[in-house]
């Protein structure tokens, strides 16, 4: 099986992204499968192009991506995405939305191609933190989840996709509030090479 995991480059002034920090960690050959790795900008305009780019040139058979949640406590399984691009704060290119449509002749929301129950439930018998999550925000995450959701739609149905939110690492305490839930980049790995397995198994 082919795999094509991303992470996301880092922002909002933090030195690193957990997600792309862990996305580096999960080696190019695992359990006899191909691992294709690659950071994503945090940017509306070009995350998707990128995306697609990659699954262009790559062909996976499952496409994970994974993205940051400060203030979540563990692995959010992303259930859908909305046709929607909205944020307090600019991304990367110093871009700013405030409701605009990711496509606007797309459909109003779009939902994961992931057996979700049985993956959440995989995770909480590992003891990793987990649940599914009916809201990727409006930000770049569920930009990128949008343009992957539609692409499966539209050109591969076959494949397998979706996207996972992790928590903040220990190493960003100074980019948060005092509190803020954080999630090991080692367990975040493990949770990976967990559902990894399991899709490669379907």
């Amino acid at each position: 099986m082919r795999f094509l995991l991303t992470g996301f480059a880092p922002f909002g002034g933090s030195r690193i992204n957990p997600s792309y920090e862990a996305v580096k960690r999960i080696p190019e050959q695992l359990g006899g499968h191909t691992v294709i790795r690659a950071e994503i900008p945090v940017e509306y305009d070009r995350c998707g192009e990128v995306l697609l780019s990659l699954i262009d040139e790559h062909d996976p058979d499952c496409v994970l991506c994974i993205g940051q949640a400060a203030g979540r406590s563990g692995i959010s399984l992303e259930n859908i995405a909305v046709n929607v691009k909205a944020a307090s704060v600019p991304d990367n290119a110093g871009v700013l939305c405030s409701g605009e449509k990711i496509a606007p002749d797309g459909a109003e929301s779009l939902q994961a191609r992931l057996p979700l129950k049985e993956l959440c439930t995989l995770l909480t018998e590992a003891d990793i933190r987990a649940k599914i999550s009916y809201s990727a925000g409006t930000y770049v995450c569920n930009n990128l989840l949008y343009h992957l959701l539609r692409y499966a739609e539209e050109e591969d149905p076959r494949l397998l996709c979706g996207f996972i939110h992790i928590p903040a690492d220990e190493s960003q305490a100074g980019d948060f509030a005092e509190g803020t839930p954080t999630m090991p980049i080692a367990d975040v790995v493990r949770a990976l090479k967990l559902i990894m397995a399991y899709l490669a198994e379907m």
